[in-house]
């Protein structure tokens, strides 16, 4: 997207343009490295994956696995250690595990891989695609859309050798968000309930769709979120069984975190190290919990407090945190609907970090969804149209965070800090102003009708 992108076409305006745009391929060199990178990294990546097999070190491959082969065999799948996720989920994957588990833990494999590059090229059309049905817009900026994969490659890499679904579920928000931002509403709704079930944590969309009074979408969205919680898998289940595992699921993990505030059944692992949200950080810091997980901790408790009080009084804390960040989203977005792409861009990212720090479980590998934060943020810098040098600051600050955060990833204590949730409250923050200058300067077309009215009024003096 260039500066003059907004311009009506015609001779008038081609001297207001400026100077030509750079290409948005970039250098065949460059491109032709990058693309060598990648095939080498996703040729090593897969290799390492073939290791896993060989090792019997599965993941939650062997997860899905074991839920779906329970389908297959009409066995229950209430009470499982491992699976809480919706019973709706084991019933979708189910097929794929009719397959012996070598095929479906490479096959897996291979679809998040390709997902993930499926996500990329759906933010790069998010950041640039027009909001009626007139044909496909150039994507984003290939280096820029390179250089947002790369932020997030370590969190993807982490995705692809734990066999998570978060890929997927990425896959399928920005599959959602593009057919809102293409006034494509109902057809929204599909891949937004198919994303929740898989993980509930996408339900908070609703409300940024009913913000945004795009009633289409989420009625279209909670029509299919009946259809795949309950319609379709009842009858593969048998509809009294199916609702008695849907209703175990959504009491214990749905139902605490609504009327306790806790994730689940996780007890103190959902507030070690390995998890960002900011209820979790916020626990560590104003309670005394150990940050290290139990399951592997190599030395003492771990505390990373700085006060000691009640687990009401944080829950309360917390509240107020989220309230906090609702009114910065208003301010920055406003009530009137961005016309143009990269604005809504910007708003859609701000969605999405939101349901990161607002979960009540977000590990680290559900930070791959900053994929398209990172690729706006760097198309708004790209772009700097309208930008306050001070909202270029904190977009760059956001940006160089996620680097210096997944770097601290190897350290336990920087994880009990919070870092890569600071990380993504800093890229928040810098989306939060740029949203907030754009929606406050003029408009392009109305400055150039600005100017065109006093070359007029000149040119009749």
């Amino acid at each position: 997207m260039t500066a003059s992108s907004d311009l009506p076409p015609g001779p008038a305006n081609t001297t207001r343009a400026g100077p030509p745009a750079r290409g948005r391929r970039g250098h065949p060199g460059a491109t032709a490295a990058v693309i060598l990178t990648v095939v080498v990294l996703c040729v090593l990546t897969t290799a390492v994956m073939v290791g896993k097999l060989r090792k019997g070190d599965y993941k939650d491959a062997e997860v899905w696995y074991d839920a779906g082969r329970r389908v297959l065999a009409g066995e229950t799948l209430e009470g499982l250690p491992s699976y809480r996720y919706p019973p709706a989920f084991a019933v979708m994957i189910a097929p794929l595990c009719a397959l012996p588990f070598p095929a479906f833990f490479l096959g897996w494999y291979g679809t998040n891989l390709a997902l993930f590059f499926v996500s990329l090229r759906l933010a790069s059309h998010l950041v640039s695609s027009p909001a009626d049905r007139q044909g496909r817009p150039p994507p984003a900026d290939c280096r820029t859309r390179w250089l947002a994969a790369a932020l997030v490659a370590v969190l993807a890499v982490d995705n692809l050798f734990l066999g998570q679904t978060n890929i997927l579920v990425m896959a399928l928000v920005y599959w959602a968000l593009l057919e809102v931002a293409r006034n494509r509403e109902w057809r929204a709704g599909l891949p937004l309930a198919a994303a929740i079930a898989v993980k509930v944590f996408p339900a908070p969309l609703l409300g940024y769709l009913a913000y945004r009074l795009r009633w289409r979408a989420a009625l279209s969205t909670l029509a299919w979120c009946v259809l795949l919680f309950l319609a379709l898998p009842a009858p593969v289940r048998g509809p009294a069984r199916h609702y008695r595992e849907t209703a175990a699921w959504w009491q214990r993990v749905v139902g605490p975190y609504l009327s306790r505030g806790r994730a689940g059944d996780w007890g103190q692992h959902a507030l070690d190290f390995g998890n960002q949200s900011l209820q979790a950080v916020a626990h560590r810091y104003l309670r005394r919990v150990d940050a290290h997980v139990m399951a592997r901790r190599p030395s003492g408790p771990l505390y990373v407090n700085v006060a000691k009080l009640s687990e009401p009084q944080v829950n309360a804390i917390i509240l107020g945190l989220f309230a906090g960040l609702a009114v910065s989203f208003l301010a920055a977005c406003g009530w009137e609907q961005p016309a143009e792409p990269l604005p809504r861009a910007a708003e859609h990212s701000l969605a999405v970090i939101l349901l990161l720090v607002v979960s009540a479980l977000s590990w680290t590998y559900f930070f791959v969804m900053l994929l398209l934060p990172a690729l706006t943020a760097l198309e708004l810098l790209r772009e700097r149209r309208r930008l306050r040098a001070f909202s270029i600051w904190m977009l760059r600050a956001g940006l160089w965070s996620l680097p210096v955060a997944t770097l601290l990833l190897v350290n336990a204590s920087a994880r009990a800090l919070g870092a890569l949730c600071w990380a993504t409250l800093l890229l928040y923050s810098g989306l939060a102003m740029a949203c907030w200058d754009i929606r406050k300067a003029p408009s392009s077309s109305a400055s150039i009708s600005h100017r065109e009215a006093a070359t007029d009024s000149l040119a009749s003096g």
